[in-house]
């Protein structure tokens, strides 16, 4: 009987091209998904660590900014409606600093007028076009106590508004000055495919620093502000998205809460320049996948058994890779089509196998950071002590692997040191500014007593050397006689501590004192700084409250700031209801975690309570 059917020849044919057909197709999309999903992962990552770092530098410049302009309102006379000397010699020696006016409310026409102004040759420029924004960037810093808008001149310069004093308060001040900021305006210029820039969070008048980007279908400009505002829809400080241009172009972007003056960092790449690699790896697959093809014809009639051969190994590749072994190479001397099939496989393992690798090392970094937490643990003492006459109690909880706060105890004599302090920022850079100051408290407490004024120039020339003036630290440092009760402090622009007298029943918010008699610039600002030394004397039963700026500012999911008037609150609860200065302390931590509702640190936050118990 004839058979009518399809011959052996052709059906060896159908398979030999058939099987291998379907099998790399399914490889291909596989692959390019995988691809295409690791490698938009990886913009993302990249993107949102460059925004951060950026976000890091703006918060650390604006506040050196408010610094500057802090020192220059602390020397202004409200019933002389003057700036003193000491403010203008600040001024004139502050290098940023360009131009600088102050405003105060009338009383009787109930405006606010210019009670004084300095400016620099710099700033006439800058200022010179804002005459008819500067009562609208008031009412502004009334509102929101810290507002940054870009000079209408552009240029690289900062115009930066102020609120000093609560409003209810007749003697506040609004204060708007203008500083050079051009190594921090190089920052959001344009890096390759990536476009940076610095803009108001819910979009406000556009970009600070840093320009939109122009739309690659429409060739249309599409603004800062448009995308900043964009953004802002999310609600969340800082994160990843996928937008569209008005004109449909998608976009990866990345955005990062400054946290302070209401800034935002965004950076913003085109998927499809991003992705560029994906359809060159495509492109490259299809070519390879056409010569298997035709490769698989022509030799399936030659010689169906080497063939055969030859794709098995291949087949035994894609296994392997398909399984996650992504090291396996197709080794095959033949220099036809199927030869080439096999370079271009394995030339796609490699790529790979690269991006595996990529993805290790990316764990190995988060495994030495965790080991250098680990290391500067060992910087911090014990949560509690009894020194003598007195008690003290502390927490410190870090906003990332590593922190920018540091807090110390020790005694040296007669004497008890109490030491805290912020350095710029957090991380890896802050965490090893605190480990010179570790290593300058412990010199300290191995050698004869000395004062705090002396402690903090030791502090500021460790600190300046180590970081070659580039990074600085807030820093507060108390010497407490526990024969006496008497203290002497030194503070270096860090948050004034609370003094809190004996008193009985539950104290009030006027019951606490701040020790702000004296206030020194910040350490490694400058050698060769001489700090000033205030002193208070401790009664028994008197208690001090110390802290970092990151406990007042931690905000809980919906970004509600926590604020003075809860920190106080919860301090005079637990003072009142706790035996020790450690039930008190865990009482306020318990009430921290209770506001934050697990939501994540913007900054690391440092609390001590020290109780003088009076002489024995």
């Amino acid at each position: 009987m004839k058979n009518s059917g399809m011959s052996l020849r052709y059906k060896i044919l159908t398979a030999l091209t058939a099987l291998p057909l379907v099998g790399l197709t399914l490889f291909l999309l596989l692959a390019v998904h995988i691809f295409e999903k690791d490698k938009i992962l990886y913009v993302f990552d990249s993107s949102l660590s460059v925004s951060k770092t950026k976000a890091s530098r703006v918060r650390s410049e604006i506040s050196s900014m408010i610094s500057a302009s802090q020192s220059v309102v602390y020397s202004y006379s409200p019933d002389t409606r003057s700036i003193a000397a000491s403010g203008n010699h600040l001024f004139r020696e502050e290098s940023k600093f360009e131009a600088f006016r102050l405003y105060a409310l009338s009383p009787d026409t109930g405006n606010y007028n210019e009670v004084a102004a300095l400016q620099k040759e710099a700033g006439e420029e800058a200022m010179a076009g804002e005459s008819e924004r500067l009562s609208a960037l008031v009412a502004e810093a009334i509102e929101k106590t810290v507002v940054v808008r870009r000079p209408k001149s552009g240029g690289a310069s900062i115009l930066l508004a102020l609120r000093f004093g609560e409003v209810a308060d007749p003697k506040h001040v609004v204060a708007i000055g203008v500083f050079q900021a051009g190594e921090f305006a190089e920052t959001f210029k344009p890096d390759g495919a990536f476009n940076s820039f610095l803009a108001t969070g819910g979009g406000g008048d556009g970009a600070v620093f840093g320009e939109g980007v122009r739309d690659g279908e429409s060739g249309g400009e599409w603004s800062a502000a448009e995308i900043s505002a964009r953004l802002s829809a999310t609600g969340a400080p800082e994160g990843i998205a996928e937008i569209r241009s008005p004109a449909g172009s998608p976009y990866l972007a990345s955005f990062v809460d400054a946290g302070v003056g209401g800034l935002r960092v965004v950076s913003l790449v085109e998927r499809a320049k991003a992705l560029a690699a994906v359809n060159t790896l495509l492109r490259k697959s299809l070519l390879f996948f056409l010569a298997v093809l035709s490769a698989t014809t022509i030799i399936s009639v030659l010689a169906s058994q080497r063939m055969t051969s030859a794709l098995r190994h291949l087949l035994f590749a894609t296994e392997k890779v398909a399984q996650g072994d992504f090291n396996v190479r197709v080794d095959l001397k033949s220099k036809d089509e199927i030869g080439g099939l096999a370079d271009s496989f394995n030339t796609m393992a490699v790529e790979v196998s690269r991006l595996v690798m990529e993805t290790a090392d990316k764990a190995r970094m988060e495994s030495e950071l965790a080991t250098a937490r680990a290391v500067q643990e060992t910087l911090f003492p014990e949560n509690t002590a009894r020194l003598g006459p007195v008690e003290i109690a502390g927490h410190y909880e870090p906003a990332s692997e590593c922190g920018g706060d540091w807090w110390y105890y020790c005694e040296n004599g007669d004497s008890v040191y109490l030491w805290i302090g912020d350095a710029t920022g957090h991380g890896a850079p802050a965490a090893l500014i605190t480990s010179a100051a570790r290593a300058v408290a412990s010199v300290i407490q191995g050698g004869p007593p000395i004062g705090p004024g002396q402690a903090m120039s030791i502090l500021n020339r460790a600190i300046h050397d180590a970081s070659k003036g580039r990074m600085m630290m807030t820093f507060f440092l108390a010497v407490v006689d526990k024969k006496t009760g008497a203290m002497r402090y030194a503070n270096a622009s860090h948050e004034a501590p609370l003094l809190l007298k004996r008193t009985e029943g539950k104290p009030s918010r006027s019951d606490y004192i701040p020790l702000n008699e004296v206030n020194n610039p910040r350490l490694g600002e400058r050698s060769g700084i001489e700090f000033a030394e205030a002193e208070v004397r401790l009664d028994p039963g008197d208690q001090i409250v110390f802290y970092t700026d990151g406990v007042t500012d931690l905000k809980d999911g919906g970004k509600t700031a926590w604020g003075e008037r809860r920190f106080l609150k919860a301090l005079s609860n637990e003072l009142t209801a706790s035996p020790s200065s450690d039930a008190a302390l865990q009482g306020v931590v318990r009430t921290i975690a209770e506001f934050r509702k697990d939501a994540p640190l913007d900054d690391d936050v440092t609390l001590i309570l020290c109780k003088y118990k009076g002489a024995a």
